[in-house]
């Protein structure tokens, strides 16, 4: 097999059919394959838990039952408590009348009946239905009792199992289906350095943002990185008040003087500077293709509309793209519209800049499978992407990443129920590949972006840090917010770190946690009346302070080696901080790192 047919397999093409006739299967048997793999190096007795989980679930539908046994008594009880009251009040009514001369028989019968029916419902919640509840109740008590020792033995069978997962197993199992697209183990200083000075990526540490998650990695040698940031950012309330006013007037009506009542409710509202709070996941991509380049477009949901509304919105916007495409060229500026409507319609890039690249970028090729993209019902997620490209620095915006839990614990996958383990492991690692896949795919759908390869690039010998602060402000967003924040802080906390010093695979770092300190307030609003006066209506509202507060945290670096696993390595390094005098309690175990704070 030559080389260049090897270099040519390795590109996505058509990355929508690709994922629905190959990626998608593969991956799903590669999870299966893997985690079928760790259970046999566990070397948990698969049967013997399968047996104990079929007697929890026997004993468990007993104990439904019964529980449906105990609410049909006790409703029994409910309904003899209500004949109680019935009786009661039955024979009283007889009796009140009996004693105002009221001497019908009826009134004597109901007396006697009062009576019978209170002493029987008495007799049978006393005598039957109490007791009943009770055994009941012991019954249940004994079957959960069953159940809950019988699920500690399921747990024991499986701990073998469950101490095997690990971070990472996510990202490997996605190499291992789509090996063009690499992924670190760690964003570290060197690749955030290739980002900004080789592609000019724009990485300031924004005080209203911070880094809840992020994936760094490469695609064919192009730099990238998955984030998804809390983003704060100052808005306003509407505060609103109101009180109810009364007046009378007079007024003669048929020579008479007649008095009326009037009340009216009076309102009046405040706006006032409110924090506001949300997450945003996004993909950055480094590439050199069209390097001049820059533009952004917003999804078109077209996914949502029919092949007739398309056309229509198609017929009707590409007649003001054309219109916009003149007056562009009677400005001097180069914005012309493509042949292809539908693509030009859809794509929306109105503001580019550079009409040659972006054909360059844009073959027929790149438009065929994007339109594609866009357009998918069933397969993917369909146009649910914004797209903004500047220069070098590609940013694609899929909603549906918004939906997915990317920073998970190896806790997440444990239980005690082996085919229930590895049910979710294969479910996630399946939803993990679409989800990070779909995020690529208006990258793998452009051609040149794959087929463009970066040039070399000389690295510094020596950085501030192990790794850039996204994955600082990851790990610490991943730890108890509780110990960054101000005392006083009453809302969310926008985390910002900078580096203090790095050595001997620890990089110490400043936590800033921004927040705000709330205060109730009330302000006096002037409305006018019905009645012709003014009335000073209260309006209460919150004042948000701002607050800060700073901690310095280590986070240590968990290295690979030849002579030790991952597994050991970490299990060594945490060892040595305990016996550095750092409490179990006070350990964070994120990703390839193991942060503290430290106490001042």
């Amino acid at each position: 097999m030559s080389d260049s047919y090897e270099k040519e397999s390795a590109f996505i093409y058509d990355p929508l059919i690709q994922y629905k006739n190959v990626y998608k299967d593969t991956h799903h048997q590669n999870a299966s394959d893997y985690i079928d793999q760790l259970i046999k190096k566990s070397n948990v007795n698969i049967e013997e838990n399968r047996e104990t989980i079929k007697k929890i679930k026997k004993l468990q539908a007993e104990s439904a039952e019964e529980a449906k046994q105990i609410r049909k008594v006790n409703n029994l009880i409910t309904l003899f408590i209500l004949l109680i009251f019935v009786s009661i009040g039955g024979a009283g009514y007889s009796i009140y009348q009996l004693t105002q001369g009221m001497q019908a028989f009826y009134y004597y019968l109901f007396i006697v009946l009062g009576v019978i029916l209170l002493i029987t419902s008495i007799m049978v919640i006393a005598k039957k239905l109490n007791p009943k509840v009770k055994e009941l109740k012991m019954l249940k008590a004994k079957l959960d009792k069953e159940i809950s020792d019988l699920i500690q033995v399921a747990w024991r069978q499986m701990e073998p199992l469950n101490l095997l997962f690990t971070y990472g197993m996510n990202t490997e199992l996605f190499e291992k289906t789509i090996p063009q697209i690499n992924l670190d183990k760690m964003f570290d200083s060197k690749r955030l350095d290739y980002l900004v000075n080789k592609f000019g990526l724009n990485a300031k540490n924004d005080k209203n943002r911070s880094t809840l998650y992020v994936q760094s990695g490469e695609l064919h040698g192009n730099p990238f990185f998955i984030g998804n940031d809390l983003i704060h950012r100052l808005g306003t309330k509407r505060y609103t008040g109101s009180i109810t006013i009364t007046w009378t007037t007079t007024s003669t009506v048929n020579g008479k003087r007649v008095t009326q009542f009037h009340s009216q409710v009076l309102t009046a509202h405040v706006d006032k500077p409110c924090p506001y709070y949300n997450e945003q996941p996004y993909l950055v991509y480094g590439n050199e293709a069209a390097p001049d380049l820059s533009f952004s477009r917003e999804d078109s949901d077209a996914e949502i509309l029919s092949e007739k509304k398309l056309d229509r919105m198609v017929n009707k916007d590409i007649k003001k793209l054309e219109k916009l495409s003149e007056k562009s060229t009677k400005r001097g500026e180069n914005y012309t519209v493509m042949a292809n409507s539908e693509f030009e319609v859809l794509w929306g890039a109105k503001n580019r800049n550079n009409e040659v690249q972006f054909r360059l970028l844009f073959t027929p090729l790149a438009q065929k499978q994007l339109l594609e993209l866009m357009k998918d019902k069933e397969i993917a997620y369909g146009d649910d992407f914004d797209f903004t490209k500047q220069k070098m620095i590609n940013y694609v915006f899929p909603e549906h990443l918004s939906t997915f839990k990317f920073d998970i614990s190896p806790e997440y996958f444990h239980g005690y129920d082996v085919d229930v383990i590895k049910e979710n492991f294969v479910q996630y690692n399946d939803e993990y590949l679409k989800n990070v896949y779909f995020a690529f795919a208006p990258i793998l759908a452009i051609p040149l972006y794959q087929q463009m390869k970066p040039h070399e690039y000389i690295y510094k010998d020596l950085y501030k840090s192990y790794v850039s602060f996204y994955e600082h402000e990851r790990v610490v967003n991943m730890m108890n917010e509780s110990e960054f924040k101000h005392p006083l802080s009453k809302t969310r906390n926008i985390l910002k770190t900078s580096v203090v010093k790095s050595g001997d695979f620890r990089d110490t770092i400043k936590v800033t946690a921004y927040g705000y300190e709330t205060q109730d307030r009330i302000d006096y609003i002037t409305v006018f009346g019905g009645d012709g006066r003014s009335h000073q209506v209260p309006v209460h509202w919150v004042e948000y302070l701002p607050v800060e507060n700073a901690t310095d945290v280590a986070i240590n670096v968990v290295q690979e080696t030849k002579e030790e696993s991952y597994a050991d390595r970490f299990k060594s390094m945490l060892e040595n901080l305990k016996d550095g005098k750092v409490s179990k309690e006070n350990l964070y175990m994120v990703s390839s790192f193991i942060a503290f704070t430290i106490k001042k």
